[in-house]
């Protein structure tokens, strides 16, 4: 073997290793500065979120709350820097397609753009790791926050999380819907973030797991590994990082909710490919675009807190194989079309109950001129 195949060897061998050393940002969080905070006032902060000037009463369903996966990597910064264009850009391109557009069927979507934590900092579980997601939950808490002043009180919320969002939407969960609110929940959905069963005894105590495809008021999780994935589903179900009673903690091997969505229970059952509605390979497509579903492509079973998934026919929605791929966010969304019409489905659920306070439609008021006529005085 020549020298230059022999680095080459070394180097995919230990690219793993390469990946995280390249994108550390070897400096400690005490001593890095952040790029300035969002203004969620303004819509440029927003990859989605309704016109102020259509009245939500014209727009069928409820709101929906979107927190993006991760789509930076690292290097300089260990929070995303909202004023690189580069960043922007693949907020848009990968994660405004594949993990938002899916849930505009279900009502008005509200996706903030936040100052994420780097992937990195999901590669190593030292405090500044824990400290640059804190940093991004707080983002996301300022803009739902601006979501919660926009959200009138008869329209329903679902929360989504892809992710790292998936670690947030538990924090909102935890933070705001374990009063009232919790009334108004159709569902959250928390999506290759672990989710452990006993946090329902505990942060998530006003909550359940959701039972069917119908339930609401509940939690859905799931990680999605295919078999070779091996070395990616023992770090989601050991070392991954969870919000638990006001700080991070390891999973650890806890028993994890895993509900499947081709199925939508929470039993060990295989769903074969035939249920699979469709994925998308949306990377780059614009908002106005309606991509088509590629269905029966995956099936799919909860296996130990696992959704073992069989690797995808279509090319487009299996991980690509470059440097880093197996931790980057895919460029596709296998379940887009399953999660489009559950969401749906869950969101015209609550409706129909009734449940929530109604308000009356708008009224058409007919406009009436006026014509000016001279004033008679009364004979005397």
């Amino acid at each position: 073997m020549s020298l230059s195949l022999l680095i080459i060897a070394v180097f995919w061998y230990y690219r793993d290793d390469v990946f995280q050393t390249i994108y550390d940002p070897d400096i400690p969080y005490q001593t890095y500065t952040p790029t300035l905070a969002p203004d969620y006032q303004l819509d440029s902060n927003w990859l989605a979120i309704p016109d102020k000037n259509i009245d939500p009463i014209t727009i069928a369903g409820g709101d929906v709350f979107v927190i993006v996966p991760t789509v930076y990597l690292g290097g300089e910064h260990w929070n995303a820097p909202l004023d690189n264009p580069k960043v922007i850009e693949n907020f848009n391109r990968i994660a405004l397609p594949n993990y938002v557009m899916p849930y505009t069927s279900a009502g008005r979507v509200f996706a903030p753009i936040y100052r994420q934590a780097s992937l990195y900092s999901f590669l190593t579980n030292r405090d500044d790791a824990q400290q640059a997601q804190n940093f991004a939950y707080l983002d996301v808490k300022r803009a739902f926050e601006v979501f919660l002043a926009q959200n009138p009180p008869e329209r329903p919320i679902i929360i989504i999380g892809h992710g790292q969002g998936g670690l947030h939407a538990q924090r909102l969960l935890a933070d705001y819907f374990q009063g009232d609110l919790r009334k108004k929940l159709a569902a959250a959905y928390i999506i290759d973030h672990p989710l452990p069963l006993d946090l329902f005894e505990s942060d998530l105590s006003m909550l359940h797991p959701c039972a069917d495809k119908m339930d609401i008021g509940c939690v859905i999780a799931f990680g999605a590994f295919e078999p070779k994935d091996k070395i990616q589903a023992k770090k989601f179900i050991g070392k991954t990082m969870v919000w638990e009673n006001g700080r991070f903690q390891s999973v650890n091997g806890r028993a994890l909710l895993c509900t499947n969505p081709l199925l939508w229970t929470v039993n060990s059952g295989y769903a074969p490919a035939k249920l699979h509605l469709g994925g998308v390979a949306a990377e780059g497509l614009d908002q106005n675009t309606i991509p088509a579903p590629s269905a029966k492509q995956t099936g799919a079973q909860c296996q130990n807190g696992i959704l073992v998934i069989e690797t995808p026919k279509q090319k487009s929605l299996r991980r690509p194989n470059r440097f880093g791929g197996r931790y980057r966010t895919k460029p596709s969304n296998i379940f887009y079309e399953d999660l489009r019409i559950n969401t749906q489905r869950r969101m015209q659920t609550i409706l129909k109950l009734g449940s929530l306070p109604k308000r009356a439609p708008l009224m058409e008021i007919e406009t009436i001129e006026i014509k000016a006529s001279p004033v008679t005085l009364p004979k005397q």
